[in-house]
C-alpha cells in the first residue's frame, strides 16, 4: 500500500482555521460567453444570474466549510477534474483538481461572525436507502459521481458551529447549571450564497400546542440579501437566547424576539484573496432574516450527528440531544434540502423557500435531522423523502458521567456507534458508552413518543435511569492533545425498510455491533461494543403486545481491546476512518484508519490489527501545525482503489492525501519483513517465501532486529488480517473476507466507517475465496503456512487458529494437482517444509518420514505430548498444495502408533497444558473419508486412482463399511429430482473403467463385524439396506444400487430412443448384470442348509433385491444370458425374465399353474399395466395395445387342468379388474356355454352399475366445466369487444402508420343488395375514418336480428368481417382487416378494414364494393353454443356472406 499527496486547498482568510468539514457536492457554474470571466460582476450565487449570456452546467466539487480562531466562518468550492479523475488510473496525485487552479472558484466569507473562536463545526446529512450508519454522508456523495441528477448533493447544507467565547467555565446568576458546556452552539445554513441561522421550522396554523405543528407556512423564513458593496450593519453584543440563558455575541447575538441581523458574502475569483487579518475587506453583505428565530442553543463541549439521532451534544456530565424547536427547524431545512433541486450548498446555488417537513405517519426510508427525541410534521411531500423523527433517544442522561465532565474541543471527542444507539465520549482520559433508548413509534410510522409534551413528561417519570459503563482508560492522562473516538466499521440494523410492518420493525429491533478506534496521547487501540435491546421488550413486541411509552431500553457490550493498545512515536491529533477500494479482500479493501501525528505524519492502518504500520505520508513538516483529517469518498464509481481524505492546518492549507490498493510487490516485501521480524532470518524458509511471492532483494535480504514475542504477535495479527481470519464485528468470529463476498453489501459512515450487511446464507463455515482472488494461490498458501508457524511459536500457541486456517486455505485451494503450473513449486516447498516442522515439534516422537527440513528449531521448548491440532493443520497444509498421498500417509501412521492411538487423559482427551493427545477413531474415519471422497469428486485420473489403490481406502472400508463406502457415493444423486438435473457426463457409470474397478475392490474387502452389528435384524424390505458388514459382496450391491439408481428414484428412461443405444449403454449393461449375478450369488450363497432349502434372513434380502431389479422398468438386465444361470427352483424370477422377454403367457402361467397364485399373477398384470399408462401419457400412439389382462384370462381358460375351475378364475379377473379390463375381448374368449348367470352378479350388475355412476359423474362434471368455459368465455369476449371498440384501442391498427386523422363521417346503415333472402342479417353501421394515407371503415354490428320473424331466435355470431371486395379506383386498396372473434346476441362490435389511400391520385368518386361475413352459432337460453366443436369442423356453424350496396368514396372528403 502507498499514499500519496494531492495538491494543496488554499483556505486564505483573516485568521488561522480551527476546524474544518469537507465534503463532495454539485454546484451550478456559470460559464460566461464574454472575453473576460474574471470581470464579470454577476453573483455566482445568485439563482438568476444578470448575464443573460451565461449558460449554467453542472459541476462536481469539494465543498469545504471551516471556522477560524478569530470567529469568521467560511465556505469554500473546488472544481474537479473529473476527466484526470478517470484517466490517470492510480496516480492520486493527478487525480483530484484541476492542477491550475487549486484556489477555490466559489467562497463564501463571513468575518467576525461570532465573538470567540470556532473551535467545532458539524453538518448534517440525511440517511440515504440502505444507509444506517452515521450520517452516510460519504456514501451519500459517493452517488452524484454515478448520477450527476442526484438532487441531494445541489442542496444547502447545515451545520451546528462551537464557539468558543470565554465563557464556560464562568458561572452566572442566570447561568448555574452543573452541566453547562465549555462552547456555545449555532446553527447554519448556506443559502443563497450567504450564511444565514437556521429558521426556526413553520408554526402551525391551526396554532397547535404539541411539539408537531400542522401546516407548514412559509414565511417565517424569509431572507434578503444585501448588494456586496454595502457596509456591514452586524454588531456585536450578548442577549438572551431562546432556549436557555446562554449569551452569545456578534453575527449570532441578536435577541430572538427583534429583526435577526445575518451576514453572507459571495465574492468574485478576482477578489477571492483575502489578505490575512483583514476584518472589514470581506463584510460587504448583510443578510436579513424574518423576526422569528431560533434562538440561543444550549451551551455543549463537542456533538456530533447520526441520521438515527439528529445532533447530540455532551456538556458537563451529560448527553442531550437538541432541543424541541431546534431539531423542527433541523428537520424542516433537511426536508428543504430533499426538494429543492435549484439550492446548491457549493458555491452557494439557489434560493429555498419551501417550509415543509417531516409529518408524524408518512414512512421514509431517510433518516432524521432531530435529536433529543422530538417528532416533527411535513406536508405535500411524497412517502420516499420523508425525513423520520429520531428514533435513538438519549434520555435521562443528564448525569450518567462521573466529574470533572467530558472533554471536548476535537473533532472526534465524541462519536456515536451501533447505528446512533451508543454515544462514546471521554472524561480525562477514560472513555464512557452511554445508551440510548429506541422509539419503537417512529419505527412503525406512528406518532413519536415524545410528540406531546404533558405525556412526554409523564414517560420521562416512568423511564429507568440510564448509567455510563466504562469503556477504557488511557495510561497517559494529558489534556493537551484531543481524544479521539471514531467508528470504523459496524454490522446492519435492518433499519432501511421503507415499510412498517412488524418484521421491519424486529429486524431493527436486533443487536447492532460496532467496530470503534479508540486514541489519547500516543496510544490507540480498537474496541467491539454492541448494543442490545432490552429482550423482554423486544418479545413483547414481537408477540403484538406495547411497551411503555413505545421506548425500548438497550444494554451495551464491550470487548477488550484487540490486541493490546498500539503506541505511536508522536501524539495523535486526529484521526480518519477511510473506505473504497476494489473490495476484493486484501487488506487495503477492507476498513483503514488514519491517525495524524503532531509530528506532521499520517499512518495508515488496519483496525483490525492497528499496531501494524501499513504506510506512512509527511504532510507537514512543522511539528502541530496539521490538526484535522476529514475522509473524502473516492471519484470514481467503484473506488477504484483509492480512498482519499483531506489534512488540515493552522496555516490555512489543506492537503488531498490519497492511498492506493496494494499491489502485490508491497504485499510481498511487507510480508517477508514481518516473517524475518517475528522468526528472523533463519528461522523459517526465507528463500523459498521471496521466490513464491516475488519480494524484491532488498527485502529479501532485511537482517531485522532479535525476533521476540511481540514481533509474532504483529505477523498473526497481520496475517489474520490478510487471510480474512480476523474476527468480525456481526458475530465475533466471522471473517473480513466475507466482505469482499458478492453476498455482502458495505456503506460508509460520515467518518468513513463501514457497515457490512450479510446476506450469506452460512455464515459459519470459514471461507477464503475472496482473498484467493486477491491474493492468488502462491500467496495463499504461503500466508496461511506462516500463519499456522506462528501459531504454533506464540505463547501460548493458538492451535484452533492454525486448524481454522489451514482448513479453509484447503477449501478454497480445492483439489489441485502437485504439479499446477498456477502453483508454484516454491510455494509448495514452503508449505511442506512448514507441515514437518509442525509435525516434528507437536509429537512426542517424531514419525514424520517428509523430507529433512532446513528449519531451524525454535526458540521455545515445544509442548510435551503431540497436538493433535498442529497435526491437522500440517495436513490441511499438505492437501493445499497437493500433497495428498503424504497428508494420508501422515494420519495413518499416526493412528497406526500404539503409543498414541486413540489417547486421553480425563476422558476429554486434553492435557494440562491444552494440547491433545490424539483423535477418537471416529474423528479419524471421517475425515480419511472426507479426504478420499474429495479427491474421487475431482475425477483427476491420478488422485481416482490413488483413492482406488490407497491402504487408507481399504482399511476404512473394513473398519467402517458405511463411512468407506460414501468415498465412491457421495456424488451420486439421492433423488429424482437430482437424477434428473444431472448432466450426462456426470452419470456414475460414466467412466469406461472404474466403475468396474470400484465394485472389484469393494468385493474383496472384509469388514470387521461388531458383536453388535452381528445381532442386527436384517430387513425384509427390498428398499431396505444390505448388512454392509457381511461381506465385500454387500458393499458391491450397495455401491452399484446407488450407481444404477435403483435406490434413489432414477426416472425411467426412454429406451426406444435411438440415441440410447451405445458403447456407454454396453458398459450399463455389463453394470447391470453384474448386480444381478451379485444378488443371484447372495441368494445361493445364504440358503440354509437341509431339505426346505430355505433362505435365511439375509438371503430373503438379497432375494427381494433380485426381484426388485428384474422388474426395475430401467433394467438393462441380458435376460437370455441370466435366465441360464437360474436355479429351476426360482420360479419367480423366471416369470419375472420371460416377461422381460415380451413371454408374458409364459410368465403367468408359471404363477398361476406352477406357483398356484392368482394374486401374483394379478399383481403381474397390474405393473404392466400400469407402464403401459404411463408410456401412453408420454407418448400418444394411435394402435391401442392388447390390455395386460388378456393374457391372465386366456392362461386361466386354457392351461388349468380343470375347464370348469378355469372358467371360474377367468370371470373372477373380470370381476376384479373390470374398470380398466377391456371387457369386449374378455368376454369373447369365454366359452359359448357359460351361463349368464355365473357373469351376472360378479361382474355385469356390478360393471353396470358403475358405468352408469361413471356417465353421472362425467354428467356434473362436464356441466361444471360447461359452465366455467362460458364464464371465461364470456370475460374473453367482452374484453375483445372493449379493445375493438374505438378507433384508438384496435391493437392491430395501432401497429400502422396511419397518418394525420382528418376526420369521421357520421354513421350510416348499410343495406343489403338482396334484402329478402337475407332473415339472419344483423344490424350494421358504417363509419368512414379518412386519413392522410389511409381509409379506415368501421362496422358496428348489433346482433340482432333485422328479420322480425326472427328476432327472439338465440345466436351468436363468429368471426364477423367487413371485407371490401372490389374497388373502382386504384387508389383505393384494402390492406388489413380486423374481424371480429365472437358476438353474442344483443351485443354490439366493431369490424374494421383498412384501405391504403392515395387522395392525389384520386379522380372523382371511387366506389367500394363491400360484404359482411359471419358464421351463426346456435346457443342455448344463456347464450351459450349447443355444440363444442372446432372451427370449420363439421357441425361448426353455417356461415353466410352478405353483399352490401356498394361504399362511395369522394376525393374531396380526404381534405
Amino acid at each position: 500500500m502507498s499514499a500519496s499527496l494531492g495538491p494543496s486547498l488554499v483556505l486564505r482568510s483573516n485568521a488561522s482555521p480551527r476546524c474544518l468539514t469537507g465534503y463532495i457536492s454539485k454546484s451550478k457554474s456559470n460559464t460566461s460567453n464574454s472575453s473576460s470571466a474574471g470581470n464579470d460582476p454577476s453573483n455566482p450565487f445568485d439563482d438568476n444570474p444578470s448575464s443573460s449570456s451565461s449558460s449554467s452546467s453542472s459541476d462536481i466539487v469539494y465543498s469545504v466549510a471551516f471556522g477560524t480562531e478569530r470567529g469568521s466562518l467560511h465556505f469554500r468550492t473546488y472544481t474537479i477534474d473529473i476527466t484526470a479523475a478517470t484517466t490517470q488510473g492510480d496516480d492520486a496525485s493527478q487525480l483530484l483538481i484541476d492542477a491550475e487552479t487549486t484556489i477555490p472558484d466559489g467562497l463564501i466569507n463571513l468575518q467576525g461572525a461570532v465573538k470567540g473562536a470556532i473551535v467545532g463545526i458539524t453538518l448534517a446529512t440525511r440517511c440515504t436507502v440502505g444507509v444506517t450508519q452515521q450520517q452516510q454522508q460519504l456514501q451519500q456523495q459517493q452517488l452524484v459521481l454515478s448520477d450527476g441528477t442526484n438532487s441531494n448533493l445541489t442542496s444547502p447544507p447545515i451545520f451546528l458551529l462551537l464557539v468558543d467565547d470565554n465563557r464556560g467555565s464562568t458561572t452566572t446568576a442566570s447561568t448555574t447549571d452543573s452541566n453547562s458546556g465549555t462552547y456555545a452552539a449555532h446553527l447554519v445554513i448556506v443559502k443563497n450564497g450567504s450564511f444565514h441561522k437556521l429558521p426556526p421550522a413553520p408554526s402551525s396554523s391551526g396554532g397547535g400546542d404539541g411539539l408537531l405543528d400542522g401546516t407548514a407556512n412559509s414565511s417565517n423564513a424569509t431572507t434578503t440579501t444585501t448588494s456586496m458593496d454595502k457596509t456591514p450593519s452586524h454588531k456585536r453584543g450578548g442577549s438572551t437566547g431562546g432556549f436557555g440563558s446562554t449569551s452569545s455575541s456578534g453575527w449570532f447575538g441578536e435577541s430572538s424576539n427583534a429583526s435577526s441581523i445575518s451576514m453572507g458574502m459571495s465574492t468574485p475569483k478576482n477578489s477571492m484573496l483575502a489578505t490575512p487579518g483583514n476584518t472589514t475587506s470581506n463584510n460587504n453583505a448583510t443578510a436579513t432574516s424574518s423576526s422569528s428565530s431560533l434562538g440561543s442553543l444550549p451551551r455543549m463541549s463537542c456533538a456530533t450527528y447520526h441520521p438515527h439521532t439528529g445532533f447530540v451534544y455532551a456538556a458537563g456530565t451529560g448527553v442531550y440531544g437538541l432541543p424541541p424547536q431546534a431539531v423542527k427547524a433541523v428537520l424542516a431545512g433537511m426536508t428543504t434540502m430533499m426538494n429543492d433541486t435549484s439550492s446548491a450548498g457549493g458555491r452557494g446555488g439557489g434560493s429555498s423557500s419551501s417550509s415543509t417537513y417531516y409529518r408524524r405517519g408518512h414512512g421514509g426510508q431517510g433518516g432524521s435531522g432531530g435529536g433529543g427525541g422530538i417528532g416533527t410534521t411535513t406536508t405535500g411531500l411524497s412517502t420516499s423523502t420523508m425525513m423520520k423523527p429520531p428514533i435513538a433517544l438519549y434520555l435521562k442522561c443528564n448525569h450518567v458521567l462521573p466529574p470533572p465532565g467530558v472533554r471536548g474541543g476535537s473533532k472526534n471527542a465524541m462519536t456515536l456507534a451501533c447505528s446512533g444507539r451508543v454515544a462514546i465520549v471521554a472524561v480525562t482520559n477514560t472513555f464512557y458508552v452511554v445508551p440510548a433508548f429506541l422509539d419503537v413509534n417512529v419505527l412503525r410510522n406512528q406518532e413519536p413518543a415524545t410528540a406531546n409534551v404533558a405525556a412526554a413528561s409523564s414517560l420521562m417519570a416512568s423511564l429507568p435511569s440510564v448509567s455510563a459503563t466504562k469503556l477504557l482508560s488511557f495510561a497517559q492522562s494529558s489534556q493537551v492533545h484531543p481524544v479521539i473516538a471514531i467508528e470504523v466499521l459496524s454490522s446492519n440494523d435492518g433499519s432501511t425498510a421503507s415499510s412498517a410492518s412488524s418484521g421491519d420493525v424486529m429486524r431493527y429491533l436486533r443487536s447492532v455491533t460496532s467496530l470503534v478506534v479508540l486514541a489519547s496521547g500516543r496510544e490507540c487501540t480498537t474496541v467491539d461494543i454492541e448494543s442490545i435491546p432490552d429482550a423482554n421488550a423486544v418479545s413483547t413486541i414481537e408477540k403484538g403486545g406495547t411497551v411503555l411509552g413505545g421506548m425500548v431500553r438497550t444494554a451495551i457490550q464491550s470487548s477488550a481491546c484487540r490486541h493490546g493498545i498500539a503506541t505511536l512515536p508522536s501524539p495523535i491529533v486526529a484521526a480518519a476512518s477511510l473506505t473504497g477500494g476494489s473490495g476484493v479482500g486484501d487488506i487495503s479493501s477492507g476498513p483503514l484508519v488514519s491517525l495524524l501525528t503532531a509530528d506532521g505524519l499520517v499512518h495508515i492502518r488496519s483496525p483490525l490489527c492497528i499496531a501494524v504500520p501499513l504506510t506512512t505520508i509527511e504532510v507537514g513538516t512543522r511539528p502541530n501545525d496539521y490538526f484535522s483529517l476529514s475522509p473524502l469518498p473516492s471519484l470514481l464509481k467503484h473506488g477504484g482503489g483509492k480512498k482519499t481524505m483531506l489534512a488540515t492546518s493552522y496555516g490555512g492549507e489543506a492537503r488531498l492525501v490519497s492511498c492506493q490498493a496494494e499491489s502485490p510487490q508491497v504485499f510481498a516485501d511487507r510480508f517477508i519483513k514481518l516473517s524475518i521480524d517475528a522468526f528472523g532470518p533463519n528461522g523459517f524458509p526465507r528463500l523459498e517465501l521471496a521466490n513464491s511471492i516475488g519480494s524484491t532483494f532488498s527485502a529479501t535480504s532485511y537482517v531485522g532486529p532479535e525476533p521476540t514475542a511481540h514481533k509474532r504477535s504483529l505477523l498473526q495479527q497481520y496475517l489474520e488480517v490478510v487471510l480474512g481470519l480476523a474476527d468480525d464485528v456481526r458475530r465475533g468470529g466471522g471473517r473480513l473476507s466475507s466482505m469482499a463476498s458478492e453476498n455482502i453489501q458495505i456503506y460508509v459512515n460520515q467518518e468513513g466507517g463501514m457497515e457490512v450487511e450479510v446476506n450469506e446464507p452460512n455464515q459459519d463455515q470459514p471461507s477464503l475465496q475472496a482473498a484467493s482472488s486477491s491474493l492468488g494461490p502462491n500467496a495463499l498458501l504461503t500466508c496461511t503456512a506462516l500463519l499456522c508457524l506462528v501459531c504454533f511459536q506464540v505463547n501460548p500457541p493458538n492451535a484452533t487458529l492454525a486448524c481454522r486456517a489451514s482448513k479453509a486455505c484447503a477449501s478454497a485451494m480445492g483439489i489441485r494437482r502437485r504439479g499446477d503450473t498456477s502453483v508454484a513449486k516454491s510455494a509448495v516447498t514452503v508449505c511442506e517444509l512448514i507441515a514437518d516442522r509442525l509435525l516434528k515439534e507437536a509429537a512426542a516422537a517424531s514419525f514424520s518420514r517428509l523430507s529433512p527440513s532446513p528449519i531451524s528449531p525454535s526458540n521455545r521448548h515445544a509442548p510435551s505430548g503431540a497436538s493433535m491440532q498442529f497435526v491437522e493443520s500440517a495436513v490441511w497444509l499438505l492437501r493445499s498444495c497437493g500433497c495428498h498421498e503424504k497428508a494420508i500417509f501422515v494420519l495413518e501412521e499416526r493412528m497406526n502408533d500404539p503409543a498414541l492411538r486413540n489417547a486421553s487423559v480425563a476422558g476429554d482427551g486434553q492435557m494440562g497444558n491444552g494440547f491433545a493427545f490424539g483423535w477418537s477413531q471416529i474423528k479419524f474415519d471421517s475425515y480419511i473419508a472426507t479426504h478420499l471422497g474429495d479427491l474421487w469428486s475431482s475425477k483427476d485420473e491420478k488422485y481416482c486412482q490413488l483413492v482406488i489403490q490407497s491402504s487408507a481406502t481399504r482399511d476404512l472400508l473394513a473398519r467402517n463399511p458405511s463411512l468407506g463406502l460414501s468415498i465412491f457415493t457421495s456424488t451420486h444423486p439421492q433423488n429424482e429430482n437430482e437424477w434428473r438435473k444431472m448432466k450426462p457426463g456426470d452419470d456414475p457409470l460414466a467412466h469406461p473403467f472404474y466403475p468396474s474397478k470400484v465394485t472389484e475392490l469393494l468385493k474383496l474387502v472384509s469388514p470387521h463385524a461388531t458383536s453388535k452389528e452381528l445381532l442386527e435384524k436384517v430387513s425384509n424390505d427390498a428398499s431396505g439396506s444390505l448388512p454392509l458388514h457381511s461381506g465385500g459382496r454387500a458393499l458391491a450391491v450397495a455401491y452399484l444400487e446407488s450407481a444404477l439408481g435403483i435406490s434413489s428414484g432414477r426416472p425411467t428412461e426412454n429406451q426406444s430412443d435411438p440415441s440410447y443405444r451405445g458403447e456407454f449403454d454396453e458398459r450399463k449393461a455389463d453394470m447391470h448384470d453384474e448386480l444381478s449375478y451379485l444378488l443371484l450369488e447372495g441368494v445361493i450363497s445364504e440358503r440354509v442348509d437341509g431339505e426346505s432349502a430355505e433362505d435365511s434372513d439375509l438371503g430373503a434380502l438379497y432375494r427381494l433385491k433380485l426381484r426388485r431389479l428384474l422388474s426395475w422398468p430401467n433394467s438393462m438386465i441380458r435376460s437370455e444370458r441370466l435366465l441360464t444361470s437360474l436355479p429351476t427352483s426360482f420360479l419367480r424370477e423366471h416369470a419375472l425374465l420371460l416377461g422381460r422377454l415380451g413371454r408374458h403367457e409364459d410368465a403367468l402361467r408359471i404363477f398361476y399353474c406352477d406357483l398356484s397364485s392368482m394374486e401374483l399373477a394379478l399383481e403381474y398384470c397390474d405393473i404392466r399395466h400400469e407402464r403401459k399408462e404411463e408410456e401412453g401419457r408420454k407418448v400418444r400412439s394411435t394402435t391401442p395395445s392388447e390390455c395386460a389382462y388378456i393374457p391372465l384370462v386366456k392362461v386361466a381358460l386354457n392351461a388349468d387342468s380343470d375347464p370348469d375351475r378355469g372358467v371360474a378364475a377367468a370371470i373372477q379377473v373380470l370381476a376384479l379388474r373390470r374398470n380398466v379390463i377391456d371387457k369386449s375381448a374378455a368376454l369373447r374368449l369365454l366359452p359359448k356355454n357359460v351361463p349368464l348367470s355365473e357373469m351376472t352378479r360378479p361382474f355385469l350388475i356390478p360393471a353396470v352399475v358403475e358405468n352408469q355412476s361413471q356417465v353421472r359423474r362425467l354428467s356434473v362434471a362436464s356441466a361444471l366445466l360447461r359452465s366455467r368455459y362460458m364464464q371465461l368465455k364470456k370475460k374473453l369476449t367482452e374484453a375483445q369487444l372493449k379493445s375493438q371498440a374505438s378507433l384508438h384501442t384496435v391493437p392491430a391498427l395501432q401497429k400502422l402508420n396511419l397518418g394525420e386523422h382528418l376526420h369521421s363521417s357520421k354513421p350510416t346503415k348499410a343495406r343489403l343488395v338482396h334484402p329478402a333472402s337475407s332473415p339472419n342479417f344483423p344490424e350494421v353501421l358504417l363509419v368512414k375514418h379518412f386519413f392522410s394515407r389511409h381509409l379506415v371503415i368501421q362496422a358496428q354490428v348489433m346482433n340482432v336480428n333485422s328479420s322480425q320473424a326472427y328476432q327472439d331466435d338465440a345466436r351468436t355470431l363468429t368471426d364477423v368481417a367487413f371485407v371490401v371486395a372490389e374497388s373502382s379506383d386504384e387508389a383505393l386498396l384494402p390492406t388489413l382487416q380486423v374481424p371480429l372473434k365472437t358476438l353474442p346476441p344483443r351485443a354490439t362490435g366493431s369490424a374494421w378494414c383498412v384501405l391504403a389511400a392515395s387522395p392525389q391520385r384520386l379522380d372523382g368518386t371511387a366506389f367500394l364494393a363491400s360484404e359482411l361475413r359471419f358464421t351463426v352459432l346456435e346457443v342455448d337460453a344463456a347464450g351459450a353454443p349447443l355444440t363444442f366443436v372446432e372451427a370449420n369442423a363439421p357441425g361448426y356453424g353455417r356461415p353466410f356472406v352478405e353483399e352490401l350496396l356498394d361504399l362511395e368514396i369522394r376525393h374531396t372528403e380526404f381534405s
